[in-house]
């Protein structure tokens, strides 16, 4: 059920497969992850994203769902304290809608001061019409059974908005990931490729919240004069930070991009660390001048990738941006926001929270071999309605203590 209001990483080398994907084949669903990709993030929580989905609304193809999710590895009993968006950052999604690497619109989201516990934020969402509307988040608590989630429906825009704390819809190996990632660091061009599934399928996201910002508007309003749109997501702060007394803290200055993520994940696989948070903040259109392509192929060859699915990746994921592309005329069908096989992240249909971008990502990076981690889905299953992610994993009750779900 839902309270409705109207009006008002892991692995780097799944963005770029995904994106890679999108452009060159059709390929089986899939899903990547962003969480702490870099030194800057690490001690930024608020600014982390985590993951981006983009696709049409199963139950009406005409609108688009955007979904961005922040501050990874939330723990339920800590959602009075966790479970608050910074009112410091500007939440963007960049549209991109006449297929080069520059964005065209964009929907900004901005959170009121947050005090956690009982007392909502308010949003304001600032659509690319140039129109605006606010809208509470949903609070989060410590009661045994999850809120129910606050949505609000802006009927002049025929939007609608929700931003609060669910399960974390990414799912992934991301131990495996990374071992098998360090070991072709260590042992370039042979890298261990047992140490990805060797864990059996233990989905490190399992058990752990993400905060979300879901935004569902017209396809119509985010088209240009094709029917491809490019989706990236930024989380942006001021120039100047400034704690004042009662530590109070403000902002002024230009906005510039802390954290960023397209069609995920290049920066925690494929980057080298002293670039990482350069990577961060650099814009798509940097990609696409090829600023980090040198350090993408470096990488790849370390992974055993060869020079034909290499070219492919550098391709989609250098000469048009690092950008989560979604095809309008692609349908979207079926539960838990999408599962047809025609659809989703591998048929230019975005990417949708049931989409494994993980497999397809690997297998790519492995020449075409079938390779994965053996996590192949959610552990909670999606919502059939938007804002389609879970609900979040809350304190379990007295008496015998049930398994916590997480998987480390």
């Amino acid at each position: 059920m839902f309270l409705i209001r109207g009006k008002k990483i892991a692995i780097a080398a799944i963005f770029l497969i995904a994106a890679m994907a999108i452009q060159f084949a059709p390929m089986p669903p899939t899903s990547a992850s962003d969480h702490i990709d870099s030194p800057i993030i690490t001690q930024d929580r608020g600014s982390d994203l985590a993951d981006t989905f983009a696709f049409l609304d199963p139950n009406d193809n005409s609108k688009v769902v955007l979904i961005m999710s922040t501050q990874g590895f939330v723990v339920s009993g800590e959602h009075f304290g966790m479970a608050i968006f910074d009112h410091n950052i500007r939440y963007r999604f960049e549209i991109e809608n006449t297929g080069d690497a520059k964005p065209d619109q964009f929907i900004d989201v901005y959170y009121s001061p947050g005090l956690g516990r009982v007392t909502p934020q308010t949003a304001t969402i600032e659509l690319s019409n140039g129109k605006k509307f606010t809208a509470p988040t949903t609070v989060s608590d410590q009661e045994y059974k999850a809120p129910e989630f606050v949505i609000t429906n802006n009927s002049e825009n025929n939007a609608a908005f929700y931003a609060g704390v669910a399960d974390d819809p990414f799912f992934l190996d991301d131990t495996g990931a990374n071992r098998f990632v360090a070991s072709s660091i260590m042992n370039p061009g042979r890298p261990n490729k047992s140490l990805l599934d060797e864990r059996g399928g233990r989905d490190t996201y399992a058990g752990f919240n993400t905060l979300i910002t879901a935004v569902s508007v017209p396809a119509s309003m985010l088209k240009g004069r094709g029917n491809v749109i490019g989706i990236n997501a930024v989380t942006q702060r001021r120039e100047r930070q400034r704690i004042g007394r009662n530590n109070q803290v403000t902002g002024d200055g230009d906005w510039v991009t802390v954290d960023r993520d397209g069609g995920p994940l290049v920066n925690n696989g494929l980057i080298p660390p002293p670039r990482k948070d350069e990577y961060n903040a650099a814009s798509t259109e940097d990609d696409a001048k090829g600023k980090f392509k040198d350090d993408l192929v470096k990488s790849l060859k370390g992974l055993g990738t060869n020079d034909a699915h290499i070219a492919m990746l550098a391709k989609a994921a250098v000469e048009t941006g690092d950008i989560l592309r979604l095809d309008l005329n692609v349908p979207n069908r079926g539960s838990g926001g999408g599962n047809n096989k025609d659809g989703g992240f591998g048929k230019m249909g975005g990417r949708r929270l049931q989409d494994d971008v993980v497999d397809m990502v690997f297998t790519i990076i492995n020449n075409g071999q079938p390779l994965g981690d053996k996590v192949d889905r959610n552990e909670v299953p999606f919502l059939n309605q938007f804002p389609f992610v879970a609900k979040p994993t809350q304190p379990f009750p007295p008496g015998k203590n049930p398994d916590d779900h997480t998987r480390q």
